[in-house]
């Protein structure tokens, strides 16, 4: 019988974040580190604070419709 994988767990965050894996093009990529550093900031605090407009706007999109 097969065995099944087990799942692999990140260890946890104090702040509760979780780990995602997403695809982007490598010039996407590039510039997203190029302007974390230029802002002295994590790239992952870049991308958390674009999704969260961008979801905040389609609430009010949807909302609307």
């Amino acid at each position: 019988m097969a065995k099944l994988a087990k799942e692999t767990i990140a260890p946890s965050r104090p702040d509760g974040r979780r780990a995602m894996l997403v695809y982007m093009a490598p010039n996407t990529i590039r510039a997203l580190k190029k302007a974390a550093l230029d802002e002295e900031r994590n790239a992952y605090e870049i991308v958390e604070e674009s999704v969260t407009q961008w979801l905040t706007a389609r609430r009010k999109k949807v909302k609307q419709a």
